[in-house]
């Protein structure tokens, strides 16, 4: 099922929020001083961050200390509110004049022991029983990951004097997954693909370009990679061998797919060849790793992993949309339409969304890559 944004018929079109402080709501005397709010929701180990503009014109506004932990809902007037999570209050600006203050707060979830370094070893393991332990030692709720990227044998890793995050992150990458943390829970994606971490489909979003303020389409040939290589050592046979893989040439991102969005993507897309190949960048034009892998397992899981991300960072596209959409979050995959045929084809995903509410409104602006199911590869062992 494809989603678009319904407002009752003759609604009032104006934006509502609720701001909590230590789950108590804000008297109406502060509300009222809210001048704007900007909430940025991040893909990963990015911490999502939320500013709030308050008017202090009339000197009475008693400024928040630091480390306070704030909690925003946002929508429309007469619907239901979505929840943005939790902020911790890290940084206060008063200006003036006229006075106003400003609070940043990033969220909560990446916060404490996350930013301690440490130096760790991992032997004879698997992916998730890592995640675990790095859970526990966190004091996190019990993770959740693909049951695919949870029993990845991990022969042996060291964290050396790397923190939590930055470890996590690292581990997720050379595994073609994205790490995260939401509501006090470490959780694994396979980023691109439009999946929560226990493998169900995040439903599909329409959007068209009269939903729209404004549009950027940018594709960048140097990120056009075709294919990677990976080198492996083979200690029985003393070489050194390589896996490459290859984008196949007629896909371009716009195949056959069980998803409905697959019908909206082909019919623009139509057959014509030098449309569907205009995202595919040359077919010599490949990227050999410098790492040189313990075997091939690791070795192809490493390329695979490149290759996804090469392929959904090839090119970028945002839109800010008039009618702000707090239902929109990232790792929601989404079909356009009434663009340049090459964008309307493609397939997206959210990166990350930003939402504003000022004066003006209430506008959401998305940050799409490209949507990666359904683009393949052929392998070859050399």
């Amino acid at each position: 099922m494809i989603t678009q944004l319904q407002l009752p018929v003759g609604a009032k079109i104006m934006p509502d929020f609720t701001l909590s402080v230590k789950d108590k709501a804000l008297e109406k005397s502060v509300r009222e001083r809210v001048m704007s709010i900007k909430m940025i929701d991040n893909s990963g180990f990015t911490a999502d961050t939320l500013e709030v503009i308050f008017d202090d014109s009339d000197g009475a506004f008693q400024m928040p200390e630091r480390g306070t932990v704030l909690h925003l809902r946002l929508g429309w007037l007469g619907q239901a509110l979505y929840d943005c999570g939790a902020f911790i209050v890290d940084t206060i600006t008063h200006s003036g004049a006229p006075d106003k203050l400003s609070i940043v707060a990033r969220s909560a979830d990446f916060r404490g022991s996350f930013d301690t370094k440490g130096s760790y070893s991992y032997d004879d393991t698997t992916l998730g029983a890592i995640v675990r332990l790095i859970s526990q030692r966190n004091k996190l709720l019990p993770p959740q990951l693909l049951p695919e990227l949870d029993a990845i044998t991990i022969t042996h890793i060291d964290q050396t004097n790397e923190t939590d995050a930055y470890f996590l992150m690292r581990l997720a990458q050379m595994n073609g997954a994205q790490a995260t943390v939401k509501q006090g829970a470490i959780i694994f994606i396979k980023p691109g693909y439009g999946l929560t971490a226990s493998g169900k489909a995040i439903p599909w979003m329409s959007i068209s370009r009269s939903d729209g303020d404004s549009h950027s389409f940018k594709i960048m040939d140097k990120q056009a990679y075709s294919g990677v290589t990976a080198i492996w050592h083979d200690v029985k046979k003393a070489q050194s061998p390589q896996v490459a893989l290859q984008r196949s040439s007629t896909n371009a991102g716009v195949a056959s797919s069980p998803h409905p969005a697959s019908k909206v993507s082909n019919e623009s897309a139509g057959n014509d060849a030098s449309e569907q190949s205009y995202m595919v960048g040359s077919n010599e034009n490949l990227l050999v790793l410098s790492k040189i892998y313990a075997d091939q397992a690791s070795a192809t899981r490493a390329a695979d992993a490149i290759f996804k991300q090469i392929q959904s960072g090839s090119a970028a596209f945002s839109i800010k949309l008039a009618l702000g959409r707090a239902d929109l979050f990232p790792q929601t995959p989404v079909v356009v339409s009434g663009f340049k045929d090459v964008i309307d084809s493609q397939r997206w995903i959210i990166d990350s969304v930003v939402h504003d509410v000022a004066d003006k409104g209430f506008v959401t602006t998305l940050n799409l890559k490209v949507y990666i199911d359904g683009i393949t590869y052929q392998a070859s062992i050399a």
